[in-house]
């Protein structure tokens, strides 16, 4: 599919600079809080107290999947940064030839000459570049830390706010169906 239309094409480019794994993963959540609970609500197929729990374990599944997966994503992303600081080195031109770690403990920072560059690099496309590879780093640690913190956090938070939506909305439907029966008489 080829995308002639400037405005989407400048869509899709703001969000490739400026949207990285913790900010989609909010997107994601809130489109789904949005419209899933709405569908699982109004699918007939099902009795009244299986919508309701639906309902409920919908909405504790997004919120906590959505702040668990912010947080992680964004934990890696962060942890990255802290041990990936650098100071370029330069030629007596000015021109960037290599870059080294500020510190022992900066263990992120790439080998220069396999981030295959342009060699006319200036200072703030490397920090552009060395931002999206932290991001993309962070990102790739997140993801192999959401196999343990689906199971450690977000089930966990899952049962325990599906228990109290179904409460709530338990609560709801039997103050409606009073009021319904009150308005009748």
């Amino acid at each position: 599919m080829i995308i002639r239309n400037e405005y989407i094409k400048k869509g899709f480019d703001f969000a490739g600079k400026y949207l990285h794994a913790p900010e989609q993963r909010l997107i994601l959540g809130a489109t789904a809080l949005a419209t899933q609970p709405f569908i699982d609500m109004h699918n007939k197929d099902v009795d009244k107290d299986t919508r309701m729990l639906s309902v409920a374990r919908t909405i504790a599944k997004i919120i906590a999947g959505t702040v668990v997966g912010v947080i992680v994503r964004q934990a890696g992303i962060s942890f990255v940064k802290k041990f990936c600081n650098y100071k370029p080195i330069t030629d007596s031109a000015g021109k960037i030839i290599s870059v080294a770690k500020k510190t022992n403990k900066d263990f992120f920072v790439p080998v220069f000459e396999k981030m295959n560059l342009d060699k006319n690099i200036t200072p703030d496309k490397l920090e552009k570049k060395f931002n999206l590879y932290t991001k993309a780093l962070g990102t790739f640690f997140a993801t192999v830390a959401m196999v343990f913190t689906n199971f450690l956090l977000d089930a966990p938070l899952t049962k325990y706010l599906t228990d109290v939506f179904h409460k709530k909305i338990a609560a709801n439907a039997d103050n409606t169906a009073e009021n319904g029966k009150a308005a009748e008489k």
